[in-house]
């Protein structure tokens, strides 16, 4: 008898990770589009080309949908939900089904349009390596972290780019939760602590200027691994058509017609459209 209710359990547990994955590869299919075989170099000086995502299309169906998290090189790419708590979304999809894999969600207490200087997000560290599942690697795998520095999040009319500068285990209760909000107490504390006691030492420029998002998801026990990027660039997408207009994060005149993307931090830059 004990048989037969271990493997049902196991039977039904593969049917939810197949479930999950099904539903976020189809939502991925619909509202992501990658842009393939791009060589190293035009990666790096036109990132915000890697990847487009339609959240103005998937947020209308799901009011929740307030971003979309976006690992260059790697697999890791979902939409992130908020609800103002930590347990709607812990075991539930984006739909709003039940699932062991839940959502990628930020913290009750953290701004949803990613302003705050240190924003917590949340994933499950899933056996079949979905979600968070892969943050294990920058611990397990030597020369992992060399190939998956940046991840991306898409919010709004922005997308902006972070860089990894730190990861670690940490336990259940420590001072990194307890850091969020506009003004958070303890920041600067928080990423010296953060730079400290990484597993590597990265080097990347980080203080309490910066807006900083940690990763975190179930590592076993009582602890959890961390992952923490720190923001390098933003773009800003512009609405085609109208005159020049004046970007108040860039100061300077944009038309409308041509530009593509604006930067809101130095050095402010802009593309054109092809043939422009």
């Amino acid at each position: 008898m004990l048989v037969l209710i271990s493997c049902g359990m196991i039977f039904y547990s593969i049917l939810e990770y197949r479930k999950s994955n099904e539903l976020y590869e189809e939502t991925a299919q619909e509202y992501v589009t990658i842009q393939e075989d791009r060589s190293a170099e035009e990666s790096e000086q036109n990132w915000w080309e890697l990847a487009e995502v339609d959240l103005a299309g998937l947020s209308a169906g799901y009011p929740d949908v307030v971003g979309w998290i976006f690992f260059e090189n790697e697999d890791i790419s979902y939409p992130i939900l908020y609800s103002g708590d930590n347990d709607k979304y812990l075991r539930r999809t984006y739909t709003g089904e039940a699932a062991s894999a839940g959502s990628i969600f930020l913290d009750g207490e953290s701004t949803p349009d990613f302003s705050d200087p240190h924003t917590l997000i949340y994933g499950h560290n899933m056996r079949n390596l979905s979600m968070f599942g892969k943050l294990k690697y920058y611990r397990t795998r030597d020369g992992y972290y060399e190939n998956h520095q940046y991840f991306q999040i898409f919010t709004g009319n922005r997308v902006y780019r972070y860089r990894i500068f730190a990861y670690e285990e940490v336990p259940v209760y420590h001072e990194i939760y307890d850091v969020y909000g506009a003004q958070p107490q303890g920041f600067p504390e928080l990423i010296e602590s953060l730079k400290q006691n990484s597993y590597g030492q990265t080097e990347v420029a980080v203080d309490a200027s910066d807006h900083v998002i940690t990763l975190s998801t179930c590592s076993g026990g009582n602890t959890r691994m961390v992952v923490s990027g720190v923001r390098v660039d933003a773009f800003n997408e512009l609405l085609y058509g109208g005159d020049e207009v004046i970007e108040a994060t860039g100061h300077r005149k944009v038309d409308r017609s041509t530009a593509v993307y604006l930067s809101d931090r130095p050095p402010y830059r802009y593309a054109q459209k092809e043939g422009t």
